[in-house]
């Protein structure tokens, strides 16, 4: 048997079903397990289960899995001789393959399913001489036929039990609370699994949640909705995106249902829906699966509207002036989106950058010119072509200069630097104006020596390379730039930059004082250079390694001889840093670096502990029962304290991090006792405090 054609051989990462174990387990488990999930039904308990190995799926499928029932309480009482009865009669095993042939007809995943199981090839080369090959290609092959499996009946309960990984049990009493155990009956001699249960009764019945962070925006014309999906994934292996056109009345739109195939560095996934009408109202929501088919709640619905945007901006292609106070503007426009026009407006405002002001509203979206008056000594128009969805594009501003007599601003943020060859770089900030023509640089050695022009034509960009003698007796050098426009009118002298010329004895190095950890937090102080000419104390910063020498990172600079301490709050706790220091003088020389101090931060202490704590008390049974949810990967154990009212909390109990149950016997009639729990993690960080109080 094959698959349909339309079903496509990819690599799954499982993130259904098997998502319940940690890649870590995966990677370094060395004894295979078998991992159960149950639903509580008013008339039933649901049974799903799988394994955590393809090997151990391929021999469960021969010899199959049994199902051991004990009943453990019953009517809230623990049994004095628990009950244990083996369901179903008999191992459970995959269906034979005549009873999958007319249920493949109408389900994908159950298509997929029979052939991961019976399947006579899974589209690998089995035709090589070289046997290394082959079994790589086999072990290959066995890879997919376990991972298409686990995906299908991931999302699929009645493919898990024609799969022979999931089972109903209908013969449950409400007055009665089980433990069933899954075990393994394939032959320790092939292979060992460790078996898993769970203890429920008919009346745990969980509400399921309701899908969160649902929301879309219109994009590139099309709707995008976006959900969060790895929050929920204990939960639901997919979704289904409905859409409505009055809010009330809601329409399935995805032919398969949405789940994603691979993790990724990101917790939600997408969804692009095309526009059906343009200008309509649309209202989306979306409904998970579980992994026993139930549907959740539906998530709040997100309300969306799509238009088409204009793409082409307005351009003025004149500007005659009619009079000294009138000017007549003329644009074009694309044609081809002349149909997405609802007006323009023309906007006016006295410099480039604006603030702009509506000076002439609701013009035609067929007008091509328009006539303004009154005009002040400059202009400066745009035009704002605005959409029927009030959406717009403004074109590039265009200037109107009755009679250019207004000189260019007084050029601003001149600065430039001198290094030890005489070589001077200056730059400046560029001025607004468009009919700017360029600039003129000044140059004198002295305040009160005339200033001497150095270009010969109008500098059209914001900067100057100059050369000065190094060898003269001035300390100083002065410049001054002026900006000119096309008519030759030129603006004010910029404020005087002043360079000092650079010697050639670079500055003594700075020296830490102290430094000290606050609050995951450095906090360094020093000595500065005692050289005359001080300009700068820079703090710079390396993340110590063994394996290879990092970049110096400059972290922080001051120019105030009064600053002599920093605190650095961008730091990792756990990681180690180097620190060192440089003093830079007037004339730009550099210190050579303080010896470097290491500093190691402290590491990450909380991380999420466990939810859910909850206690039972049975004082016939003279035992205290505690349970909880803890889904944080990386543990290595669970720690539980005790205490109390006439004794402090004592490390009173070691678990396993994938425990979810302890039962306390050791225990004093009318005493009050509080438990806390918290996790150990491999890396030697721990969890959040959790802590109940049970009275006995």
């Amino acid at each position: 048997m094959m698959l349909k054609q339309t079903i496509l051989y990819i690599t799954i990462s499982f993130i259904g079903f098997s998502s319940l174990l940690s890649a870590q387990e995966k990677e370094t488990e060395a004894q295979p397990k078998i991992v159960v999930k149950a639903l509580a039904k008013a008339d039933a308990i649901l049974l799903r289960w799988g394994v955590t190995d393809k090997y151990a799926w391929k021999h469960g499928n021969q010899y199959g899995y049994i199902i051991e029932r004990t009943t453990v309480l019953r009517d809230g009482k623990p049994l004095a001789n628990p009950e244990k009865i083996i369901l179903s009669g008999d191992t459970i095993k995959p269906k034979p393959l005549e009873e999958w042939r007319t249920y493949v007809q109408d389900n994908e995943m159950a298509a997929v399913a029979a052939q991961a199981i019976y399947g006579e090839s899974f589209q690998v080369n089995n035709e090589v001489d070289n046997q290394l090959l082959k079994i790589f290609y086999e072990s290959e092959e066995l890879d997919r036929r376990f991972g298409f499996s686990m995906f299908a009946i991931d999302r699929d309960f009645e493919v898990a039990q024609y799969a022979g990984l999931g089972y109903v049990d209908t013969n449950v009493k409400e007055n009665e609370k089980y433990l069933y155990n899954i075990k393994s009956a394939i032959p320790t001699k092939k292979i060992e699994i460790e078996p898993s249960g769970v203890f429920i009764n008919i009346k745990d019945r969980e509400e399921l949640p309701k899908p969160a962070d649902f929301f879309g925006y219109f994009y590139q014309n099309a709707f995008v909705l976006v959900w969060e999906y790895d929050q929920l994934k204990p939960y639901y292996t997919a979704y289904n995106l409905e859409r409505s056109e009055n809010g009330k009345d809601f329409t399935k739109i995805n032919n398969v249902p949405i789940t994603k195939l691979a993790d990724t560095p990101y917790t939600g996934v997408s969804y692009t829906d095309s526009i059906p009408q343009y200008g309509k109202k649309y209202w989306y929501r979306i409904k998970g699966t579980s992994f026993f088919n139930e549907t959740s709640p539906p998530s709040d619905p997100a309300v969306l509207i799509g238009f088409k945007e204009i793409k082409s901006e307005p351009l003025f292609t004149s500007s005659n002036i009619i009079s000294e106070n009138k000017v007549e503007l003329q644009w074009s426009f694309a044609e081809d989106e002349q149909w997405k026009l609802k007006k323009y407006e023309l906007l006016r405002a006295e410099t480039a950058i604006g603030p702009y002001k509506t000076v002439i509203d609701s013009i035609a979206p067929d007008q091509k010119k328009v006539t303004y008056s009154p005009l002040s000594d400059i202009n400066y128009f745009k035009l704002k072509a605005v959409g029927k969805n009030q959406d717009y594009k403004k074109s590039p501003p265009a200037m109107v200069q009755p009679i250019d007599s207004i000189p260019p601003k007084k050029p601003q943020g001149l600065e430039g630097t001198v290094d030890t060859l005489g070589v001077v770089t200056l730059k400046w900030s560029k001025n607004a104006e468009l009919d700017l023509k360029g600039y003129n640089i000044l140059r004198a050695y002295r305040k009160d020596q005339e200033f001497t022009k150095l270009n010969k034509a109008n500098l059209i960009k914001e900067s100057f390379i100059d050369s000065i003698d190094m060898t003269s007796f001035d300390k100083e050098v002065y410049y001054h730039i002026v900006a000119e426009d096309n008519r030759y009118n030129e603006s004010l002298r910029s404020d005087t930059l002043i360079l000092i010329k650079p010697d050639r004895i670079p500055p003594t190095s700075p020296v830490f004082k102290t430094y000290e950890i606050k609050k995951n937090k450095v906090s360094l102080s020093w000595i500065n250079s005692s050289v005359e000419d001080w300009k700068s104390t820079i703090v710079y910063r390396k993340e110590a390694k063994d394996s290879i020498s990092q970049p110096w990172q400059k972290i922080f600079e001051t120019s105030i001889d009064t600053v002599t301490s920093f605190i650095d709050g961008k730091v990792n706790p756990g990681k180690k840093y180097n620190y060192t220091l440089i003093t830079i003088d007037q004339g730009g020389l550099e210190s050579e670096p303080t010896p470097p101090i290491l500093i190691n931060m402290p590491g990450t202490l909380l991380q999420p502990g466990i939810k859910g704590l909850y206690a039972t008390v049975d004082r016939e049974q003279k035992f205290i029962q505690l349970t909880w949810r803890f889904t944080t990967t990386n543990a290595i154990e669970i720690q539980v304290y005790r205490k109390t009212k006439e004794t402090p909390f004592i490390l009173y109990k070691r678990l396993d991090p994938n425990d979810n149950r302890w039962i306390d016997q050791k225990l004093i009639t009318n005493t009050s006792y509080t438990y806390a729990f918290k996790a150990i993690f491999n890396d030697g960080s721990i969890s959040e405090w959790e802590e109940i109080e049970v009275k006995y």
